[in-house]
């Protein structure tokens, strides 16, 4: 597994696609690698800090504790379903009870943007909050495999904490870029707000799906393993 290349949002993605398609960045700007941009922010001593991870040699006497790999890729599971539940929830009318709700407006008062940011920011906290402590249990379900395992789990930890920073900025200008959106369905569109739900739910599952990227990598590396070595 290319674990940087994992951690970094890739250029074809769906959320890059609907960025585009939505008229919400300029096409030179969507398809450019991103990859390749995080890479060059990178400072001297994040370069130290991911080779010395690299170079680390499990402890001598390794003892293996993780058997299976399928109760970190249930908890997973059920995280990412928890997560589009709450999307949906959120995004679609009706009498259920969100934990974060769709902002009170009707197409003719919702003059302003600011508390549709506030509904997107408040989704990509609870997304990044779940999605970091399911990466951390993968990890520590690795580090108790195999000391090859273990290898990539600190190499794991150590690409999640330098890139975090950066990784947190490209999100937080999602929400931003939304009101692009908003502004030109509200000027085009006679029912924009319907059109405006849909494609907050579209960005948020797709933003859903490339976060989960990195754990689900790791618990593919896991399966193989315990495959391998049963």
């Amino acid at each position: 597994m290319n674990q940087a290349s994992s951690a970094t949002p890739h250029r074809h993605s769906r959320l890059v696609r609907l960025l585009s398609d939505f008229a919400m960045v300029d096409d030179d700007w969507a398809y450019r690698d991103f990859a390749d941009r995080l890479g060059q922010m990178l400072s001297f001593n994040d370069s130290i800090i991911l080779s010395d991870a690299h170079k680390a040699k499990p402890e001598r006497g390794f003892q293996r504790h993780t058997e299976s790999a399928e109760d970190v890729k249930q908890e997973v599971l059920r995280t990412k379903a928890t997560l589009v539940n709450n999307v949906i929830q959120s995004c679609t009318s009706g009498d259920g009870k969100p934990r974060i709700r769709w902002p009170v407006v009707d197409a003719e008062s919702a003059s302003g943007y600011e508390p549709f940011l506030r509904f997107y920011s408040a989704h990509q906290r609870e997304q990044d909050l779940a999605i970091r402590v399911v990466r951390s249990a993968a990890r520590d379900a690795l580090s108790a495999c195999s000391p090859a395992l273990k290898k990539l789990a600190l190499l794991d930890q150590a690409l999640d904490d330098t890139l975090w920073e950066q990784i947190r900025r490209f999100y937080g200008v999602i929400p931003r870029l939304l009101e692009r959106r908003f502004n030109l369905l509200r000027d085009q569109q006679p029912l924009w707000l319907n059109q405006f739900r849909k494609d907050i739910q579209a960005l948020l599952l797709a933003e859903l799906d490339l976060r989960l990227q990195p754990v689900l990598g790791l618990v593919e590396a896991l399966e193989k393993e315990v495959i391998r070595n049963p």
